[in-house]
């Protein structure tokens, strides 16, 4: 017993409209090629579907029992047709991003606001870590998306630029060194020293700076980019941070650039091999533009 798509069609159209006319019109075919597929389809399953009585077809017991499993069959075809349509737009799958602290505010948040705002259809997550720590998930596929700050030679195929600047010393206007060109370790002797954390290539770098200088600070606090800048503004100490953890701070500091010199740059990181998801291209771009905007204001 072999089956055809376009009897199963015509079987279930007869059965809905209630007649060949009306079917024929749903399927837009003839009446004719209606009454064939119908006639093929009592054939193959060797069942009477429908009785003429004057001029109307009535279906059969056996054609009302054969309908409810048509039925059953075109439910199963809409939800797959409905998951496709669901998979295609990303539709209540739940997208996980993570964010290291200093693009949380106000960058993250704005581009959150002006791409999904509205989407009620997207579930989220966001996840606010160190950087190490977002690649290793992201690695993993457990975030959708990632937004983290590195060194320039640690991006990779899957890492979209954001914004890029040198490391500064944050400091309070009054501190003794708010005059100063440049800042570099032999002027941190007698201060202490704001740094990011461990996991940080920033750290990395500034550890290294300290290392061949042979100058280390009097002191020291590890903290994150953005608590560097908000001590720096009280006047505990000097925070070696970038500009885009400052402006994202707002703290009353004054930047004073970092020698030897230090790159940072933020990046935008996928999975390998992820699915393009429209609505995080959307707000990948929208990162850019709200970073690169708040760049021309300062």
């Amino acid at each position: 017993m072999r089956l055809k798509p376009r009897q199963i069609e015509a079987f279930k159209s007869v059965m809905v409209s209630g007649g060949i006319t009306a079917a024929a019109e749903a399927m837009n075919v003839t009446q004719p090629a209606v009454s064939r597929l119908i006639r093929d389809l009592e054939e193959i399953v060797a069942i009477t579907l429908f009785e003429r009585v004057g001029a109307r077809l009535v279906p059969t017991a056996e054609a009302t029992q054969l309908f409810r499993e048509v039925e059953r069959l075109y439910l199963g075809l809409d939800q797959i047709a409905q998951a496709a349509d669901d998979i295609r737009r990303h539709k209540n799958i739940v997208l996980r991003i993570a964010s290291v602290t200093s693009l949380v505010r106000p960058y993250l948040h704005q581009a959150i606001i002006d791409v999904i705002a509205n989407r009620l259809d997207i579930p989220l997550v966001i996840d606010v870590e160190n950087s190490r720590h977002i690649w290793d998930m992201v690695e993993k596929n457990r975030y959708d998306l990632g937004f983290v700050f590195t060194s320039p030679r640690m991006a990779d195929k899957n890492a979209v630029p954001l914004h890029g600047s040198r490391a500064v010393a944050a400091m309070a206007p009054g501190h003794r060194l708010a005059n100063r060109k440049i800042i570099t370790p032999a002027d941190l002797l007698d201060e202490r020293v704001l740094i990011p954390g461990r996991n940080s290539t920033l750290r990395l770098a500034l550890d290294r700076a300290f290392s061949i200088e042979d100058h280390q600070p009097a002191s020291t606090m590890e903290t994150s980019m953005l608590n560097c800048c908000y001590f720096a503004a009280s006047g505990m100490g000097v925070g070696i941070v970038d500009h885009t953890s400052l402006r994202a701070a707002g703290a009353a500091v004054v930047a004073i650039p970092f020698e030897p010199r230090i790159e940072v740059s933020y990046f935008a990181i996928r999975p390998s091999g992820a699915q393009r998801i429209a609505v995080l291209d959307q707000l990948i771009r929208r990162m850019q533009e709200i970073i690169r905007l708040s760049d021309t204001k300062n």
